[in-house]
């Protein structure tokens, strides 16, 4: 199988509907009043009932119905109306879909507001956009109520795309080799769940600040592969890595920190991996839109366009750490990934 074009692209169908700000603003409206919810319980409804369950009137309904129905989401059949049969395939992954409406529709005033900043003054841009305040780790620090509910709604976004994003890295690398693993900025855990539910063999250690771990242990909790999942908080000013393990993993972690804190990173890894031991970044490239216009969607993503690195930007580190038998996959998924393996 060529990579990344297989089932595990499946939920790349979503963003078909994230693709307009209009329609999704529609969708966002849709999901949050019960619209869709009433549609998934029938085959079909007329206007007047899904407006008295929405408690719409009936030119909102009719004005929310046009929109969906322009967004795909909606077909007309004679006075009924139903969903379109590729939206209810894609509300499989609905978990995602309502993710990357809620995190579009939080960041959009950054580029809509901001674009001319982000490009002629990236430091004003990090001060003033709403992005880097959602993503603040020093809110990751002490648990508070305010802190834990700052993280959870970005570990929520994070997570659902880790949940169908890891299917390619599974599908391009063979895990069953290891034994202990341990995902450095891994987050609720979701990577560590997805490897070690496909490898039973394996257990894992995710390390991650105090809070992000806090929100991590409730996420895998109730999973069967939790026995399995340990977190370990990082210390401020401990520069090690834990040890004993025969696989570190970097998934969508290295793009937030600059090169020298990047190359750090990976000579730490190296010195706590366990000799013959692996090493895998999976990671975005840089953005290229092509020809292609950039969906709405795709906003928060793009915002981080300077962060992106090529393959040979984390390659020439790993053997500046020392690592050796460096390869390097490409894996098209919303946008180009690389799934950069070496060994110790």
């Amino acid at each position: 199988m060529n990579p990344g074009r297989g089932a595990e692209r499946d939920y790349l169908c979503v963003d078909q509907y994230i693709a307009d700000a209009v329609g999704a603003r529609a969708l966002s409206t849709a999901f949050e009043i019960g619209f869709i919810d009433d549609l998934v319980r029938h085959t079909s409804r007329s206007l007047p009932a899904l407006a008295e369950t929405a408690r719409l009137d009936r030119r909102g309904a009719m004005l929310l119905a046009d929109l969906l129905g322009a967004a795909r989401v909606l077909d007309f059949v004679g006075d009924l109306v139903q969903l379109t049969p590729d939206f209810r395939r894609a509300l499989q992954f609905r978990d995602l879909m309502e993710a990357k409406l809620d995190f579009a529709a939080t960041v959009a005033p950054d580029f809509f507001d901001l674009f001319t900043t982000l490009l002629t003054d990236p430091p004003a841009f990090f001060r003033q956009a709403k992005l880097f305040d959602l993503f603040s780790y020093d809110r990751c620090i002490d648990s508070t109520p305010e802190n834990r509910a700052s993280t959870v709604r970005w570990m929520r976004f994070t997570t659902s795309l880790t949940k169908y994003e890891s299917a390619a890295c599974l599908l391009n690398h063979d895990f069953s080799v290891y034994r202990r693993m341990l995902d450095v900025g891994g987050n609720s855990g979701e990577f560590a769940l997805r490897v070690c539910r496909e490898h039973p063999g394996l257990r894992a250690t995710v390390y991650d600040l105090p809070v992000v771990c806090e929100i991590g242990e409730k996420h895998v909790a109730e999973e069967p592969e939790a026995g399995r999942i340990s977190f370990e908080r990082a210390a401020p000013g401990n520069g090690r890595l834990p040890e004993n393990h025969d696989l570190i993993t970097f998934k969508s972690m290295l793009h937030d920190w600059p090169d020298e804190q990047m190359r750090s990173f990976l000579q730490r890894a190296y010195d706590a991996l366990l000799p013959g031991g692996s090493l895998i970044i999976f990671e975005r490239s840089v953005v290229d839109t092509g020809e292609r216009q950039l969906a709405y969607g795709q906003i928060p993503i793009a915002l981080f366009f300077r962060s992106y690195r090529v393959p040979g930007d984390y390659t020439t580190a790993l053997r500046q750490a020392g690592f050796t038998q460096i390869a390097c996959t490409k894996i098209d998924l919303d946008m180009p990934f690389m799934l950069v393996t070496a060994t110790k």
